[in-house]
C-alpha cells in the first residue's frame, strides 16, 4: 500500500517536471516574455533561426517548421524533477505548439536529453462533389419545392423580425409594448385595444374637423367705421311696358302679305308680337299658342330687335363717376341698366356678334358719407316701367321684388344699403362659399360669373331639359370652353329656341322654374353668392305727377352704419395643428414618427429583406 502511494507520487511529479512551471529550478536559462508565451498561431509564422532559439537548438541549415506547418508535442521522455526550473508556454488552442525553453546545463550536472517533436501538415479538408441541379432532381424530386418552402419561411422569419424591430424602436407611444419581452398575451392584447381606441377617436375627430374646413371655414363680421370705407351707389335696371313700335309693325305686315289672310290675322299678329315681347315667366300662358304666322322660334328675338320701340332714356347724377346707361336683354325682356359691370354681356349686340371677350364697363359708381346727399335721374322714360334695384355686380332676377311706376309720375325712390366684401387672405381659399367675378369657368353663356347670371343659366337648362328647348330671351348658343397650350378656345352648339309648343311646355312647369325646387325633377343650380356684394333695399318713395313725362330718382339718404366682412376663421394651417394636436394626444407622436414610418418601410425594410 505505501509503494503504490510512492509510485504515483513519482508519476506526479515526473508529470510536474515535464509540462509544469517548474517553481524550483534556478538554473534555467533566461528567456524573454515574447519568446515563452508563443502559441500555435505564431508558432509556425516564426523564422527558422528563431524558432531553433526557442526551442533551445543551434540554427542549422535543417529543416525546420515553416508556414503552414503545426507543431505538436512528441514521446517526450520523462525527465527526473527539474530542480533547476524551467519555462513553458501554455497553448491556446489545440493545435498549437509546445515551445520550451531547454534549461542551461550547470557544472555539476549533465545536459538534459532534447524531446522528440513531431511535424506533419493538415491534410487538406474534404469537400463533397458537386453535383447539376438536374442530378439533384433526379435523386430528391421534392428537394426544389421543400427550398421554395424553406426561403419562404426565412422571407417571413425576415418580415416578423422586422416588425419587432419597428415596434420595439417606434417612437410612438404604446408600440414597444406589442413587443416588448416578458409581457404575456392578455398584456399585449390590451395595449393591442388601447391603441385601436386612440386610432379610432383620431379618425373620427378628424374627419369631423375635415368637415367643418370643407363646409364652413368662413366667418361673417361686422365691420363698424363707416368712414373707411367708400358704398357702392345703387344700380337698377328699368323695363318700359311699352315695347313695340307700331309703325314698324304695321311696315312688317306690309312686307309680309303672305302670312296674313285677312284683317283678323294682321290683329292677332299685332297682339301676338306684343305679348311676345313682354314675355317672362309670370305671364307664359297669356301668348296665343294657335298660329306662328310664319316665324320661325330662332328668330323671335331678331323679330323683336327689328320692332322694338326706340326706349332711349337720359340719365344724370351728382356723383363724381360717370354713370352709363346699356342696353341689355333679361327674363322680363328688353331693358336698361345703369351702373352694371354685367349688363353688356347680355345685350343683343354682344350675342349676335359671337363675342365672348371681357368687355371695358368703366368704373364701379360708389360714394362717400362725406359726399352728403348724392342723387342720380333718369330723364325722357315715356312709358310706364319696371324697377329693380341690385347691385353693381348682379343682374334683375324673376325672383327679386320689382316696382312699377306711371308714365306721367316724377319718382324719387330713396334706398339703404348693406354690403359685404372678401378680405384678401380669403381670396385664396375654395371653401369661402362665394365666387368672384372673374371666377367663371362654369358659365356657358357669358365670360364673367354673377349670381344673378347663374341662376338664369340654371333656369334655362333646366327648361332644356324638360322641354327640348330654351326661352328666346336667353343666349342660345351655348358655348364650351377648352384650354388648349394657355389659350381659352370655346366650342359649343346651337340650343334650340321654344316655339309655340315648347312655350305650352313652359308654362306647365313655370313654377318650378321661378322657385328652382320641384317635387318632380331633381335641380342643382350649384349658383353661389356675389363675394363682394351690394343689397339695397328700399325705405321709402314718393311720386307726383310730372307734366314732363315719367323720371326716375333714386339715391343714398342714410349711408350704412356697419359692413359686412368675411374673413377666414378656420384655415388649413388651423386643420394640420388641430389633427396633430389629436395625435399628439392620443398616440404622443409628432411630424418626426410618421418620418420614421417612412423610413422604417422603405429604405430600412428594402435593407433588411434583400441586403442583410
Amino acid at each position: 500500500m505505501h509503494l503504490k502511494i510512492e509510485d504515483r507520487t513519482t508519476a506526479s511529479t515526473s508529470r510536474t517536471s515535464s509540462w509544469g512551471d517548474g517553481k524550483e529550478g534556478s538554473g534555467l536559462r533566461s528567456v524573454s516574455a515574447a519568446d515563452s508565451l508563443l502559441t500555435s498561431s505564431t508558432a509556425s509564422l516564426q523564422p527558422r533561426q528563431a524558432t531553433e532559439e526557442v526551442q533551445g537548438r543551434r540554427p542549422g541549415p535543417g529543416p525546420g517548421p515553416g508556414p503552414g506547418l503545426l507543431i505538436f508535442p512528441g514521446t517526450a521522455q520523462r525527465n527526473p524533477p527539474n530542480t533547476a526550473g524551467k519555462t513553458i508556454a501554455k497553448a491556446n488552442d489545440d493545435n498549437g505548439a509546445i515551445n520550451q525553453t531547454t534549461p542551461s546545463p550547470s557544472p555539476a550536472q549533465a545536459p538534459a536529453p532534447a524531446r522528440s517533436i513531431r511535424r506533419f501538415r493538415r491534410p487538406p479538408l474534404w469537400h463533397p462533389p458537386t453535383a447539376s441541379k438536374d442530378e439533384v432532381l433526379e435523386k430528391h424530386p421534392h428537394e426544389g419545392s421543400m427550398g421554395m418552402r424553406d426561403r419562404r419561411g426565412a422571407c417571413l422569419a425576415k418580415v416578423q423580425a422586422f416588425i419587432i424591430e419597428f415596434l420595439q424602436g417606434s417612437s410612438i407611444h404604446g408600440f414597444i409594448y406589442l413587443a416588448k419581452l416578458g409581457l404575456n398575451f392578455i398584456e399585449r392584447m390590451l395595449w393591442f385595444a388601447f391603441i385601436c381606441v386612440a386610432l379610432f377617436s383620431i379618425i373620427s375627430l378628424s374627419k369631423r374637423t375635415w368637415l367643418r374646413f370643407q363646409t364652413s371655414p368662413m366667418v361673417i363680421s361686422m365691420d363698424r367705421n363707416k368712414l373707411v370705407w367708400n358704398t357702392s351707389f345703387p344700380s337698377l335696371t328699368v323695363c318700359p311696358h311699352k315695347r313695340i313700335d307700331e309703325l314698324k309693325v304695321e311696315e312688317y305686315i306690309l312686307t309680309h302679305p303672305e302670312q296674313f289672310e285677312s284683317e283678323e290675322d294682321q290683329e292677332d299678329f299685332r297682339d301676338f308680337i306684343v305679348k311676345l315681347a313682354s314675355l317672362t315667366y309670370d305671364n307664359l300662358e297669356t301668348l296665343p299658342l294657335n298660329k306662328s304666322y310664319g316665324i320661325p322660334s330662332a328668330k323671335y328675338l331678331d323679330l323683336l330687335y327689328e320692332l322694338k320701340w326706340p326706349f332711349e332714356p337720359e340719365i344724370s347724377s351728382g356723383a363724381a363717376v360717370k354713370m352709363f346707361i346699356y342696353e341689355t336683354q333679361t327674363e322680363f325682356g328688353i331693358c336698361h341698366s345703369v351702373n352694371s359691370l354685367v349688363a353688356r354681356y347680355n345685350s343683343f349686340d354682344y350675342w349676335r356678334s359671337g363675342d365672348w371677350s371681357l368687355q371695358d364697363h368703366g368704373d364701379r359708381v360708389t360714394v362717400h358719407p362725406l359726399d352728403g346727399e348724392i342723387y342720380a335721374q333718369i330723364i325722357n322714360l315715356s312709358t310706364a316701367y319696371d324697377v329693380y334695384f341690385h347691385g353693381a355686380g348682379d343682374v334683375p332676377s324673376i325672383s327679386k321684388q320689382r316696382y312699377t311706376f306711371p308714365e306721367s309720375d316724377y319718382t324719387t325712390v330713396e334706398l339703404i344699403a348693406l354690403e359685404i366684401y372678401t378680405n384678401e387672405e380669403a381670396r385664396a381659399t375654395k371653401q369661402r362659399s362665394c365666387r368672384f367675378n372673374y371666377e367663371a369657368e362654369d358659365m356657358l353663356t357669358v365670360p364673367i360669373y354673377s349670381f344673378g347670371l347663374c341662376l338664369s343659366e340654371c333656369r334655362m337648362f333646366f327648361a332644356l331639359r324638360v322641354c327640348g328647348c330654351v326661352p328666346h330671351f336667353y343666349r342660345s348658343r351655348c358655348e364650351y370652353a377648352n384650354h388648349i397650350f394657355g389659350t381659352q378656345i370655346r366650342n359649343g352648339r346651337k340650343l334650340p329656341v321654344c316655339g309655340l309648343e315648347g312655350i305650352g311646355c313652359l308654362v306647365k312647369i313655370k313654377r318650378d322654374i321661378i322657385a328652382l325646387k320641384s317635387d318632380k325633377y331633381k335641380i342643382n343650380c350649384n349658383c353661389l353668392a356675389n363675394c363682394d356684394d351690394s343689397n339695397f333695399f328700399v325705405q321709402s318713395y314718393r311720386s307726383r305727377v310730372w307734366f314732363l313725362g315719367a323720371n326716375l330718382q333714386w339715391g343714398i339718404i342714410d349711408y350704412p352704419k356697419m359692413q359686412l366682412r368675411r374673413d377666414v376663421l378656420f384655415s388649413f394651417a388651423d386643420v394640420l395643428v388641430y389633427i396633430g394636436g389629436l395625435v399628439g394626444f392620443f398616440l404622443g407622436c409628432s411630424a418626426l414618427s410618421f418620418t420614421e414610418i417612412v423610413y422604417y418601410f422603405t429604405a430600412r425594410f428594402v435593407r433588411r429583406m434583400f441586403f442583410d
